[in-house]
């Protein structure tokens, strides 16, 4: 989970290509949900919803239907 500004929140993920350093973050608007604390790990179900509209271009958007918190795997980049 990853907070956002005026209690908008994310589920995010990292993608690797190669290694850490060319790593770049994958975030979607989590929407109908109270967001979780900041940082834990949630696994969600959903619908997907209308893409948020930005300046830089338009935001993907998840309509939650189901959030459960998971634990943080011991190795976060497998």
């Amino acid at each position: 989970m990853t907070p956002g500004k005026n209690g908008t929140w994310y589920v995010s993920r990292i993608g690797l290509t190669c290694c850490v350093a060319d790593g770049t973050a994958f975030m979607v608007e989590a929407r109908g949900q109270a967001a979780p604390p900041k940082n834990q790990w949630v696994t969600v179900t959903g619908e997907w919803a209308e893409p948020t509209k930005r300046a830089d271009g338009d935001a993907a958007a998840l309509t939650i239907t189901g959030l459960r918190n998971v634990t943080r795997p011991a190795n976060q980049y497998e």
